[in-house]
């Protein structure tokens, strides 16, 4: 998601680029992902606190479901808990959207090109099958 070929949009790239691991969270069914038992991980906001602080409402009955939180480049709108990844076009309020994101978010502190991603990747792998966990 931090890399520069990465379609998203550069509020979500930020939050991912300041974020630590402890602002992201586990959620079992915020989000209306397409399938069912589905659990998933994404960046803290402004949608997850108001679920948590209204009693963790299941699909159907979650505060504010059908609020129009943005629209796509496209035009349509992203509903409050769509699962929607926001797209560097996307408007309105991005913050609120599904920002997906593990706990590894927290080593993430660059933009980068994916080749150079998948180099370093491979590097410090090859190191580590080389020498164990020393060598980092």
């Amino acid at each position: 998601m931090a890399s520069k070929e990465a379609t998203i949009h550069e509020e979500y790239r930020n939050r991912i680029i300041a974020a630590s691991e402890t602002q992201t969270e586990w959620y079992y069914d915020l989000y209306d992902v397409d399938w069912p038992n589905a659990p998933h991980r994404a960046l803290k906001n402004s949608t997850a606190k108001h679920w948590r602080e209204t009693g963790e409402s299941a699909p159907g009955t979650r505060p504010n479901e059908q609020e129009i939180v943005g629209y796509r480049p496209n035009g349509d709108a992203v509903l409050r808990y769509q699962s929607y990844t926001p797209l560097p076009d996307t408007t309105g309020n991005v913050e609120a959207m599904s920002l997906w994101s593990g706990q590894g978010v927290s080593l993430v502190r660059n933009i980068m090109p994916a080749a150079d991603i998948v180099e370093e990747v491979y590097r410090e792998a090859k190191k580590l099958m080389q020498n164990g966990p020393a060598a980092l």
